[in-house]
């Protein structure tokens, strides 16, 4: 046969199998690729619908009305929905060659919303990994209306996002919005740009500023070897000043996803940071080196992997300030290890470090700890922890270690101090020393000197016998108007005073007696503690031969604002002497009958309740008024013995 004919003979051939293609392809498309969609959706413990298929011949295969969901922990866990999908499909895919090119030809999807919630069910199906990887195009054009992850503690939305990527060209990312919902964070980042590229499975997004001074510079997804379950990660971000990078890898074995993830960061301003996060106060400093790991599943942390290396310096925030802040740490076989929190202050330095067993009983942790503290400038310490700079002054040295196992404890504490004012009141020096010793913590000294004046302490507290008590402390004070005490209704304190409180009991009762001597007048008092509230049985006030007894109870149900209930164990009488005084200070014994009798008293907060006169007022600080004058009536007189009878 000439050449010429077996030519013409081979088109007809090609073009009557072209025309059955045409005509049978369509039909047998639409009938097997829903069967095929819905064998591979069960096989990964997905549930798919649509409305219908559309085959073309040798055009993108349509998909209307697509919807793919999957069950979670509470709900649904993932859900895809898109009312047009349209895929390509190569010649790979049509006549069943095998090469290295993609199967599918290009994808474009419109109008998706996509939502993850929550945690898939621990007993959900494996998604069929190999499958996915079939059906990654050479093409991709997607636009979502709405993409949200939702998780307990977080929330990230996307609206009106689109990428665009090929591997024959750069493409195109944005995003009208993206929004962050966490407990410490609300921000949205709108309008956001960037390129994409996509080239032998390596999906790459660039250039994505969100703010001044944050820009994505690469994000790169890692999906070649997608077919063995294995996605990777890498991120590069510069941020306020600095510089932050982080990879990402995860794999499935036969037990579960394993996640691991490093990431370090340089250089980042803390000030910048804190603005672009919309920080109502001023914070200073930078992160100058920080580095993070972790390996494991993060649905059994007890099981998994980490670290964490940060170092702060120039650290500033209201009045709180420090050199350096260095923290060092790692989890590890159920253990967590501070290997070092380190402060540096200028002229003070702490260090902490320990490590604890995390187990079953997260109540009764293994712990072992050790404290080291050179603090030469107490004042400025203080500030670090929201105190005041004017109370505190000084220089301490503390040094103590510390373990605890099954509700025992074992350590000891040591602290000395030199030329300190705490609490606005001068110290000449600080002596304590705590001992830890099984269930029991003893105070073995603790003593604050200022010349002669001295406040000495020790005692115990067993928490094996009901946190039973033991205590004793004295006080010895020259002169009480060089300390910024007061007392209610005495106001600012003056004169000498000896005192020595002794203390006794369990957690359910303590007893404890008071006396104290100061210049005109005793006190001597015996009660007991329960819970919030202090039984007084006795309380005696003596001056001279004056004595005023009362029985009462003090309760502390607010911080700083007891209220006192007093009754007169003895007759009293309560004496006024200017009526129109606008409040009440200080108190004034005196061998009189004269005022009226009454039964009870009431102190709380500056209100002062007497009731044979009705609510007083105490004065305040800067206040003059008049004493509370309770008199005494004199004792009976014994009645004359009669004379005898001559």
């Amino acid at each position: 046969m000439p050449a010429r004919k077996k030519l013409l003979l081979a088109l007809s051939f090609i073009l009557l199998a072209l025309s059955l293609a045409s005509l049978l392809a369509p039909p047998i498309m639409e009938r097997s690729i829903p069967i095929w969609l819905r064998f591979e959706a069960a096989r990964s413990g997905l549930a798919i619908s649509f409305s219908d298929i559309h085959a073309r011949f040798l055009r993108p295969i349509e998909i209307r009305n697509l919807q793919i969901t999957s069950a979670g922990v509470g709900g649904v866990h993932f859900e895809f929905t898109a009312p047009r999908v349209e895929a390509g499909l190569g010649l790979a895919a049509i006549f069943g060659t095998k090469n290295k090119s993609h199967p599918l030809r290009s994808i474009r999807v419109k109008h998706a919303r996509i939502f993850l919630r929550s945690r898939a069910m621990e007993s959900a199906q494996i998604i069929q990994w190999p499958t996915l990887a079939a059906l990654l195009p050479a093409r991709f054009e997607i636009s979502a209306d709405e993409i949200r992850f939702e998780q307990p503690l977080a929330q990230v939305e996307l609206r009106d996002a689109t990428i665009f990527a090929a591997t024959t060209r750069s493409g195109v990312v944005s995003a009208s919005s993206i929004a962050i919902r966490a407990p410490l964070l609300q921000k949205i980042f709108a309008d956001v740009h960037g390129v994409a590229r996509w080239e032998d499975d390596h999906l790459t997004l660039g250039s994505l500023r969100l703010i001044d001074g944050l820009t994505i510079d690469s994000l790169m997804f890692d999906l070649s070897r997608l077919a063995a379950a294995r996605l990777g990660t890498e991120l590069s971000v510069s941020a306020f000043g600095g510089h932050i990078r982080a990879n990402v890898t995860t794999e499935r074995n036969e037990k579960a996803r394993i996640w691991e993830l490093a990431g370090t960061a340089s250089g980042i301003s803390l000030s910048n940071l804190a603005t672009a996060l919309g920080a109502t106060e001023p914070v200073h400093g930078s992160v100058r080196a920080s580095k993070f790991t972790f390996r494991g599943d993060p649905r059994d942390v007890l099981h998994a992997t980490a670290s964490i290396w940060t170092e702060l310096i120039d650290f500033s925030w209201r009045e709180r300030r420090a050199d350096a802040i260095m923290l060092g740490a790692n989890f590890y076989g159920r253990t967590i290890q501070v290997q070092q929190f380190y402060i540096k202050q200028r002229r003070n330095e702490l260090t902490l470090s320990g490590e604890t067993v995390v187990g079953a009983d997260w109540l009764n942790p293994d712990f072992r700890g050790d404290i080291v503290a050179s603090v030469n400038d107490l004042g400025q310490f203080a500030e670090l922890f929201g105190g005041s700079a004017d109370a505190f002054a000084g220089s301490l040295s503390v040094r103590g270690r510390v373990h605890t196992r099954e509700r025992s404890i074992d350590g000891e504490l040591a602290i000395t101090g030199d030329g300190l004012k705490i609490f606005q009141a001068p110290v000449h020096s600080l002596t304590a020393r705590v001992g830890l010793d099984s269930k029991r913590v003893r105070l073995d000294q603790f003593e604050l000197k200022r010349d002669d004046d001295f406040l000495r302490a020790q005692g115990s507290v067993d928490f094996g016998h009901n946190r039973a008590i033991e205590l004793s402390a004295e006080f010895l004070c020259r002169e009480l108007s060089d300390y910024p005490m007061q007392a209610p209704l005495l106001g600012k304190l003056v004169g000498p005073l000896k005192a020595k409180v002794e203390s006794s009991g369990d957690a359910t009762e303590s007893r404890t007696t008071l006396y104290a001597q100061a210049n005109p007048f005793s006190i001597s008092a015996q009660g007991s503690w329960h819970d919030q509230s202090f039984t007084i049985d006795q309380l005696d006030i003596d001056e001279g031969d004056l004595r005023a007894g009362f029985a009462g109870e003090v309760v502390l149900t607010e911080p700083g604002k007891p209220r006192v209930t007093l009754s007169p164990t003895t007759q009293l009488r309560a004496d006024l002497a200017e009526d129109n005084a606008s409040c009440l200070h200080g108190i004034l014994l005196t061998r009189s009958d004269a005022g009226k009798p009454f039964s009870k008293i009431v102190i709380e907060g500056n209100k002062f309740l007497l009731d044979a006169t009705g609510p007083l007022t105490m004065c305040g600080e800067n206040e003059d008024g008049q004493p509370l004058r309770i008199n005494i009536p004199a004792p009976a007189e014994p009645s004359p013995t009669p004379s005898p009878t001559p």
